[in-house]
């Protein structure tokens, strides 16, 4: 039996346990979510794209370290900023428009470097753009569970089809919200898009199980999964493999930030995959079995 047999057997023969720990683990991530709301007032720390406010861009060709800019900043008496480059480019994002004259008499006075206003520009960011890409993330995530449903239980007839595709939204939105808010990871709109994204990998891998599930009756439960966890896992994994490939090597914080949101939620679909779904069709088939 090779190792894939038998990872699959072991759920298939642990399922309840397994259908526990699922729950167990999805209670848990509600926790956190529930807590950082209480606690902080926000769920997931939006970025400056979304929250507003004021993004410095500083012309990196004279090598300017962050313990420079730091030491500059502090001098300056602003504390609240979040400071990130590439190799060509210092980012300071903060809530209130920095002095860039102020910056530049400085970093030149203090480093003995030679910047010029040029090197220097300042994007401001409204906060309505960012509420507006917010509310419309939660409708998006609402309307794509209807819709889902809806064709989901038309196509197969199956009302644990669509428990199991809503189940698996709910578990990977919530779980990475939770990580989100854990890690306090500022989020942008391509953090949104990321989120917006593992929705139709959710669905897609769930549709793939439900057909082999539904459709190939004639054959044992294992050798159902089987079939599909290939096709799924692989097309996962392959995505994973690509988005952790543009997280270390492409140095762009937005698609730093869109790569490490889906990477997440990717993990997080394979997770519930393994603990989630086989053991809930398998909850459903013996079910069944026992009532007839």
């Amino acid at each position: 039996m090779s190792m894939l047999m038998k990872i699959l057997s072991f759920i298939e023969n642990n399922y309840k346990k397994f259908l526990i720990i699922s729950i167990l683990i999805f209670a848990v991530f509600v926790g956190i979510i529930l807590f950082n709301y209480f606690k902080y007032g926000y769920i997931i720390n939006k970025s400056i794209t979304i929250s507003g406010g004021y993004i410095t861009l500083i012309n990196n060709n004279y090598h300017i370290t962050n313990t420079q800019i730091q030491n500059v900043l502090n001098q300056m008496n602003i504390t609240d900023y979040v400071l990130y480059n590439t190799p060509n480019i210092i980012y300071i994002e903060s809530g209130k428009q920095i002095n860039e004259t102020l910056l530049i008499n400085l970093l030149n006075q203090d480093y003995n470097i030679e910047l010029s206003p040029t090197d220097i520009s300042i994007q401001q960011y409204s906060s309505l753009v960012g509420n507006l890409i917010f509310n419309q993330f939660l409708f998006f995530v609402i309307l794509t569970i209807i819709l889902t449903s809806f064709v989901i239980f038309i196509a197969f007839r199956a009302s644990k089809i669509t428990l199991n595709i809503i189940s698996t939204i709910l578990f990977d939105v919530i779980g990475l919200l939770a990580i989100l808010s854990i890690t306090k990871y500022p989020i942008g709109a391509n953090g949104f898009i990321g989120m917006l994204m593992i929705l139709g990998f959710a669905i897609d891998n769930n549709v793939v199980l439900s057909t082999n599930i539904v459709k190939e009756k004639d054959k044992p439960f294992i050798e159902r999964v089987r079939m599909s966890f290939r096709v799924g896992m692989l097309m996962e994994i392959i995505a994973l493999y690509t988005l952790l490939l543009l997280y270390f090597i492409v140095p762009e914080p937005s698609v730093d930030e869109f790569a490490f949101v889906l990477s997440i939620a990717i993990i997080l679909d394979l997770l519930y995959y393994l603990i989630g779904n086989i053991p809930l069709y398998k909850y459903f088939e013996a079910k069944k079995e026992q009532e007839s």
